[in-house]
């Protein structure tokens, strides 16, 4: 049940009548109760009947709920709790961020955020097309997540255009002379055997299976065997499953225990006592070295990915025999890799040719039509 008072200001008249005198023009503000927590919030507005009508809208069954904006936020991360460690922390710089931009915009529930707010935190944030298309992406999931649980009317974010003409940055496969380089290269960085032998087995890996560095930095022994390798990819839980050639299977084999693993060590890499963040920085730390060492412009562990994709298309293979390999979608091998397949280049070609060839002829019998 929710009250109806008068909050009046410094230069009311009629201040020191306490809030129960309401024959003055000082704002409404309604207090009381609802669902089981004290609620207290301004009706923006000075008009009796208006304040009434809203005031009843926040009492009808079908009103939002009431939710401040940290805990809101909180319940969003608990939510995504069982998503990939990156994509996590992500998730909590977006949530972060947006609570100190409500907290200096004295914005105390959710359901006060409006549009002009949004733009407000957008155009603060200064961030390049493509990331502020994932700011965006990330903002309407948590505005969703709010309306599903009724603590906002609309999911407002979805009104925001997103930035036009976003284009992925353009990502060359490697060539075989950069490739040979940088197996080179993991032969002349570390100090000694240990860091050169898993330098070339996390190589390896990323040219043959074109796993993401945080599946080659946690992969378990027991995902390969038999001249195989099989596992569940950790941000989209997709199914690798695929056959590694004999230059890979050695390199495996003679990796040397994980130091701190003791004798029996469940992964190639990692000794399972660090966390899985800090293995991957280290794994990270380890590839640069080497592509710095190969002198590989622009070098990457992802470009692996793009050169694997590249070879499927180029020997004939499906976008869907690609997006298998990659536990990808069709849709992004066919956004990010199909224009560097030779065979559908090829096809482009000879189609083109053929339009123009046929064109010509058209013209040509016009012409001799007309002298």
């Amino acid at each position: 049940m929710l009250n109806l008072y008068r909050r009046h200001t410094p230069r009311c008249p009629q201040r020191a009548k306490g809030s129960e005198w309401t024959k003055c023009a000082c704002p409404l503000w309604c207090d009381g109760e609802l669902d089981g927590k004290r609620v207290r919030r301004s009706l923006k507005t000075r008009d009796w009947q208006r304040a009434l009508r809203k005031m009843a809208a926040l009492e009808s069954p079908d009103a939002p709920r009431f939710k401040p904006v940290v805990e809101a936020t909180r319940s969003f991360l608990e939510h995504c709790a069982f998503l990939e460690s990156s994509t996590r922390r992500k998730y909590r710089n977006v949530m972060r961020q947006f609570e100190a931009h409500c907290d200096r915009a004295g914005i105390a529930e959710v359901e006060a955020v409006t549009l002009e707010h949004l733009d407000g935190f957008r155009a603060q944030r200064n961030l390049s097309p493509t990331t502020a298309t994932k700011e965006l992406q990330t903002l309407r999931q948590f505005l969703g997540f709010c309306l599903e649980r009724r603590w906002v009317r609309e999911n407002i974010a979805k009104r925001l255009k997103a930035p036009s003409n976003v284009r992925p940055s353009a990502v060359e496969p490697y060539t075989p002379e950069e490739m040979a380089r940088i197996i080179a290269a993991c032969d002349a960085v570390g100090r000694g055997s240990y860091e050169r032998l898993r330098a070339r087995a996390m190589i390896l890996l990323l040219r043959h299976t074109g796993l993401r560095i945080s599946d080659v930095a946690t992969l378990r022994r027991d995902c390969v065997r038999d001249g195989q390798i099989l596992l569940h990819t950790q941000k989209t839980g997709g199914t690798v499953y695929l056959p590694i050639p004999a230059e890979l299977e050695a390199a495996l084999a003679a990796l040397p225990p994980p130091r701190g693993a003791g004798a029996d060590p469940r992964f190639f890499f990692w000794n399972a006592v660090t966390s899985r963040r800090a293995v991957v920085g280290i794994a990270e730390r380890s590839l640069a070295a080497v592509f710095k060492r190969s002198g590989v412009t622009g070098a990457h562990a992802h470009r692996f990915r793009h050169t694997l994709a590249t070879d499927i298309l180029a020997r004939g293979g499906t976008e869907q025999d690609a997006a298998d390999t990659l536990a990808i979608s069709p849709q992004v091998v066919r956004r990010h890799y199909a224009k560097w397949s030779v065979a559908r280049q090829q096809r482009i070609t000879t189609l083109m040719r053929g339009l123009q060839s046929g064109t010509f002829l058209v013209q040509t019998e016009k012409t001799a039509v007309i002298h």
